[in-house]
C-alpha cells in the first residue's frame, strides 16, 4: 500500500483536481480539451471544470481501448 494517498475527485472538479487524479499535465489537459479526446467538460463563464462520472468514463474508456 502507498503512503501516499490518491487524491479524491470532486463531482465537479478543476482542471488542477483532475491533474492531480489523473497524474496528467495541465498543459495536456489543455491540449486534450482543444483535440476533444479527453474527458468531457464544460464551462462556467471562463473556468473549465470536469464531471467526476465523465473523468472516470474517460478513464475506463482507455483501459479498454476505446478512446
Amino acid at each position: 500500500m502507498s503512503l501516499v494517498e490518491s487524491p479524491e475527485l470532486p463531482p465537479l472538479a478543476t482542471v488542477r483536481d483532475v491533474s492531480a487524479f489523473t497524474k496528467v499535465s495541465l498543459p495536456t489537459l489543455a491540449r486534450y480539451r482543444a483535440d476533444g479526446t479527453g474527458p468531457r467538460f464544460i464551462r462556467i463563464g471562463r473556468s473549465v471544470r470536469y464531471r467526476r462520472e465523465d473523468v472516470l468514463a474517460w478513464l475506463d474508456s482507455l483501459a479498454s481501448g476505446e478512446a
